[in-house]
């Protein structure tokens, strides 16, 4: 009897540790809403993906609904555990947020029009530049595009 006590404590513990997993989930375009707007995520050269710090998963259109929505709930870094986007270079694949390269151009249309994309480095970065201009942004500098809108 004490032996089937430990196994179901140790099952369970398992359970809660695999069920509060901190990683990112691959985002189901066409299936997942977002978060912030409410729209489905559709685009997958502009999806977003925030991680909270208790492992819970919230899904975004557009970098702009993932800033917005740590803006509008006033989240601070505690808050989140890690923040994902969507690759423009590499559609569907997402990114860490906070390290990746952003460049703003209205005529690279992104979902809710702050028209803003992701790419995981400046290799990636520099053909699109070449082709369509641009401004080039950090993180940080989303904050402020998002309160402008």
């Amino acid at each position: 009897m004490h032996n089937k006590i430990q196994y179901y404590l140790l099952s369970l513990i398992l359970i809660l540790f695999v069920g509060c997993s901190k990683e990112p989930k691959p985002i189901n375009y066409g299936e997942d809403e977002c978060e912030f707007c409410k729209m489905l995520v559709m685009d997958k050269r502009y999806g977003a993906e925030m991680v909270t710090a208790k492992g819970k998963i919230y899904f975004f259109d557009s970098i702009e609904c993932l800033v917005g929505y740590i803006e509008n709930q006033k989240m601070s870094k505690d808050d989140y555990h890690s923040l994902w986007v969507s690759n423009y270079s590499d559609p569907g694949n997402i990114i860490d947020a906070q390290n990746a390269v952003y460049l703003k151009n209205d005529s690279l249309r992104s979902p809710m029009g702050l028209n803003v994309l992701a790419v995981e480095n400046e290799a990636q970065l520099s053909p699109i530049m070449q082709e369509f201009g641009g401004t080039q942004l950090k993180f940080e500098d989303l904050f402020e595009l998002v309160r402008e809108m």
